[in-house]
């Protein structure tokens, strides 16, 4: 383990997002589900779940949120007393800061405005590259250059 190594610290937050109803809760079963967030330490964050674009705002919670994670080393209660449950669970932390997220939609620029900047895009591009492969002195000069630098 070198120096630049130790020098790196990973912190994790959990954080409370409230979408509001816009994004429906199949959306998030698969846990390939594609999520993206941008932003998360400014004050406007955004969010990308599948596809779907989500703009957030901070605000104080009424009440507390509580986070819990399974617990897979659980004892089993007796059967008897306490009603059997299939999973245990633990509490990790809780919260007062929530992050509303509203659905924002990214409408497309009109085709004109898309063709124009396009073609501008190739005319740069062959200019670029044309400067790039043409040499800017002759064969003879860079010889008799070569020649007067040794």
């Amino acid at each position: 383990m070198n120096d630049s190594d130790s020098e790196y610290e990973e912190t994790e937050y959990l954080v409370y997002g409230d979408f509001q109803n816009n994004l429906a809760p199949h959306q998030l079963k698969r846990e390939d589900a594609a999520i993206k967030i941008i932003g998360i330490e400014g004050d406007n964050p955004t969010a990308e779940i599948n596809g779907s674009i989500f703009k957030g705002s901070y605000d104080m919670a009424m009440g507390t949120y509580l986070f819990f994670e399974k617990d897979n080393n659980s004892v089993p209660g007796d059967p008897l007393f306490e009603p059997v449950c299939r999973q245990q669970y633990k509490y990790v932390t809780k919260t007062d800061k929530i992050i509303n997220f509203e659905r924002i939609y990214v409408e497309n620029l009109p085709q004109e405005k898309q063709e124009v900047k396009e073609e501008d895009q190739n005319q740069t591009e062959a200019k670029t590259s044309d400067s790039a492969l043409k040499p800017n002195i002759t064969y003879k000069e860079a010889i008799n250059k070569f020649g007067d630098e040794q």
